[in-house]
């Protein structure tokens, strides 16, 4: 997304364009933040993959601390929950 030709925020998709996708970052430059930016990048995001996932695909996210209400507006669910674990990370710094 840019404004007056700068780059102020970007939003990727990342996955095998089938069964899986996963929208891996959302992100708007500090400055411009709760100004309706990251709504219009995930309005896009949502309409793409309405477009693109079929019916037994799978979408995930990984929220930020304390954006689980933004991501819970577009259908999300918080893990864990009674379906489903509270999920895992791994960020190696050596192998």
């Amino acid at each position: 997304m840019r404004q007056s030709g700068q780059l102020v925020g970007m939003a990727r998709v990342v996955g095998d364009g089938g069964l899986a996708f996963y929208i891996q970052d959302v992100i708007v430059i500090e400055r411009l933040r709760g100004q309706g930016y990251g709504k219009r990048l995930m309005d896009e995001v949502m309409a793409f993959l309405h477009a693109t996932a079929k019916p037994g695909s799978v979408i995930g996210l990984m929220a930020a601390l304390g954006k689980d209400e933004f991501y819970s507006r577009y259908g999300f669910n918080r893990r864990p929950n009674e379906f489903q674990g509270g999920g895992m990370t791994q960020f190696p710094s050596e192998w």
